[in-house]
């Protein structure tokens, strides 16, 4: 399964003032960024009949299943044709870049989409509008079962920053393990892999820093844990994330804010 975050934070994905459980996206990040929940969890009926209507409005139909077991239809001239789930999650990614949509139309999207709280706002500094999308990691509690470390692909998804960490600490021996590719191969897979044997140049089958706790050999620890790669410390990032990539950890319930009954932002 894919590791990759559905939200990878950039530089210019600001964490709200003082809430760092929040990231702002522009709404054409917040349409890549459901662009990706769709390429990584592939097709998902029950969500792309909810929001169907949101993006294609009168554009569609949502009827009984044909008998191929699709359930919408979309309109081509005159006529309403049914579509499978999988073409159906294409159409609605090419309609949100093509026609872009209302901010809070967006926000609802995404936060039907992501399984988490959105908000129409302003960027940190008050210039651009888009979206605040809310984690979920001020609730998740990892059960160290090592799953993420020993079964999900993370090699591409080691940024800049974490090197420039790792070079600033004197982390040589973290550093080894990390290939720097060329520029002109960034678009088959990142700049940078992780984690690359320094003795025999492959990918690592498992992460090479993790390892059974000494009381515990059924549970297990990240041995660089403190500084570890941005793609580990925001893992999962939402219950929905966790769910689709099989992590066992758990979140607790949200306590709604005093001064919204919804719990909304």
């Amino acid at each position: 399964m894919i590791r990759k975050n559905f939200l990878m934070r950039h530089p210019d994905q600001d964490p709200a003032d003082g809430d760092p459980h929040r990231i702002f996206l522009t709404p054409a990040q917040a349409v890549d960024a459901v662009a990706l929940d769709f390429q990584a969890y592939g097709p998902q009926p029950d969500l792309f009949r909810r929001i169907a209507p949101l993006i294609l409005g009168e554009q569609c139909r949502i009827t009984r299943p044909d008998e191929n077991g699709n359930r919408v239809s979309i309109l081509r001239g005159n006529t309403f044709y049914p579509v499978s789930d999988q073409n159906l999650g294409y159409y609605l990614i090419h309609v949100l870049e093509t026609a872009p949509l209302g901010l809070n139309t967006l926000a609802r999207i995404c936060e039907m989409v992501f399984q988490t709280r959105t908000a129409v706002g302003y960027d940190s500094i008050g210039c651009t509008s888009g979206i605040w999308v809310h984690s979920q990691m001020d609730r998740f509690v990892c059960r160290q079962c090592g799953k993420c470390c020993r079964t999900l692909n993370f090699e591409t998804d080691c940024e800049a920053s974490d090197l420039r960490l790792w070079r600033d600490l004197g982390r040589s021996d973290i550093l080894a393990w990390v290939l720097c590719r060329d520029t002109a191969a960034t678009t088959s897979g990142g700049l940078y892999r992780i984690w690359v044997d320094p003795s025999t140049g492959e990918t690592a089958r498992t992460c090479p820093w993790l390892a059974p706790c000494p009381s515990r050999p059924d549970l297990f620890a990240c041995t660089i844990h403190d500084i570890k790669p941005a793609v580990c410390r925001q893992y999962p990032y939402t219950g929905k994330h966790a769910a689709m990539t099989g992590c066992d950890g758990l979140f607790a319930p949200e306590p709604l804010a005093p001064h919204d009954p919804k719990g909304r932002l």
